[in-house]
């Protein structure tokens, strides 16, 4: 198994949503800013990629344009993580739109949980190490900030 190289200030973070498009819809916007913030104060450099944030209907229509996003930040060397806005229950239908030997070739860090478990098996079939758990809606954007508990497991 291929595991990705930690991340360091000044690396390059996308935002993707693979499942759900709730964190597009215009009431949780407002988590992505949060989720955001909460990354770069590790020095990091955060961005959405293209239909992370177009809303559930767009993305439910769309599987295609969820997994061009995947395929798109494993393809970018200058991405270096990839982490889901939030599980879900539609990834399954990515399928068809993966190409397993991108994500081989391109190991990177990523995160997600509950319906994200579908993308863990696509990059354990790749032969990359992913991680369980974290996700910018859930964890990076709680309220009262990054839980204890999450932050030590992040770090």
């Amino acid at each position: 198994m291929k595991k990705p190289a930690r991340l360091r200030p000044g690396d390059r973070v996308a935002i993707v949503s693979l499942s759900s498009g709730s964190l597009g819809e215009p009431q949780f916007l407002h988590k992505y800013d949060l989720a955001k913030a909460r990354l770069e104060e590790y020095g990091l450099q955060v961005v959405a990629m293209p239909n992370a944030l177009k809303g559930r209907e767009y993305l439910y229509r769309h599987p295609e344009a969820r997994a061009r996003d995947l395929m798109d930040a494993f393809r970018d060397p200058e991405i270096k993580a990839v982490i889901c806005s939030i599980g879900g229950d539609d990834t399954i239908r990515l399928l068809p739109y993966v190409d397993l030997q991108v994500l081989g070739d391109h190991p990177k860090i990523f995160t997600g949980f509950s319906d994200t478990t579908t993308n863990h098996f696509m990059l354990y079939q790749a032969g990359v190490v992913s991680y369980y758990g974290l996700s910018a809606m859930c964890n990076l954007a709680e309220y009262g900030g990054i839980n204890e508990y999450t932050r030590r497991a992040m770090e």
